[in-house]
């Protein structure tokens, strides 16, 4: 088979999937909000999973079991506690996921000096992946739990404006810098990703944002245009961080779970700093609307 016939079977697969995963996505968000949190809470078990598998490798130990436990329940802590229990629950994870590592090497009777270095390397991988995955993915959790109160829209149209925002920012930003990059932003860290197609996603960006911005969350154009830069610039970063992860453990994707995009991580990267920024921007368009 030719590189051209695997390229093509590889955008073919990367768009049926992209839109089962889209239409999945949108009928939660519309139609069943506990639905949403529980894909969301999924997805970041099966991304906590995949992570400290590929941590595993370079000799950081987290343990996948109860970190991917722990993933799945911090979404429904946040839906329904708000942002007391969310924090309350990355702090148990991060507790418990230190005690399982301290007792495995207690267990394992290695000698002071090795378990104190175990320890500390150890237990910074489990946080790192605790904060990184559920706890910034879980503030989607409290945008769609946010109700419709006086001049503020239900969280789950802040939650449609970002996402597919975000979709558009990485699809454009992938198919036009497929085709036309030239310029690559960082070679050494994701050498794909050109200055053409940033250019072509940030239009997109500007593009999805006001038009969410004003028929959605019902606020002035203007702010739709700050959306578009925060949300854009979350999305990039994002994408660059995880490039930075797979580059630093010498992996391509995280998994092969999505045909034609990888592993869940490969999916979350550009979600998981929207999401925060995302719930920053609800708050702030709360205080000034």
């Amino acid at each position: 088979m030719s590189t051209a016939e695997t390229k093509s079977r590889s955008l073919s697969q990367s768009v049926i999937f992209g839109l089962i995963l889209g239409f999945t996505f949108l009928g939660s968000v519309l139609f069943i909000k506990e639905l949403f949190v529980a894909l969301i809470a999924l997805a970041c078990a099966v991304g906590a999973w995949e992570l400290s598998t590929a941590l595993k490798q370079k000799n950081w130990y987290v343990p996948r079991i109860p970190v991917t436990v722990g993933s799945l329940v911090v979404m429904p802590l946040a839906y329904y506690g708000g942002e007391r229990w969310q924090w309350l629950g990355v702090l148990a994870i991060v507790a418990a996921l230190m005690l399982w590592r301290g007792v495995q090497l207690m267990i394992a009777r290695t000698s002071l000096q090795r378990s104190f270095s175990e320890i500390i390397r150890d237990f910074s991988a489990a946080a790192f992946v605790v904060v990184y995955l559920p706890l910034t993915m879980s503030f989607a959790a409290l945008i769609i739990r946010e109700p419709a109160h006086a001049n503020a829209v239900d969280g789950k149209y802040w939650i449609l404006t970002v996402v597919i925002t975000v979709i558009l920012i990485d699809s454009s930003a992938y198919l036009f810098g497929r085709k036309f990059g030239k310029h690559p932003m960082l070679p050494k860290v994701s050498p794909k990703k050109s200055w053409e197609g940033f250019a072509v996603s940030a239009i997109f960006a500007l593009f999805s944002a006001i038009i969410f911005t004003l028929l959605l969350l019902h606020l002035p154009w203007w702010f739709g245009v700050i959306v578009a830069g925060v949300v854009l610039m979350s999305a990039v970063l994002g994408d660059f961080a995880e490039s930075l992860i797979k580059r630093d453990l010498r992996v391509k994707d995280m998994s092969d779970l999505i045909p034609g995009h990888g592993g869940m991580m490969d999916r979350l990267d550009s979600m998981l700093p929207a999401s925060l920024t995302g719930y920053v921007l609800m708050i702030i368009a709360t205080r000034l609307f």
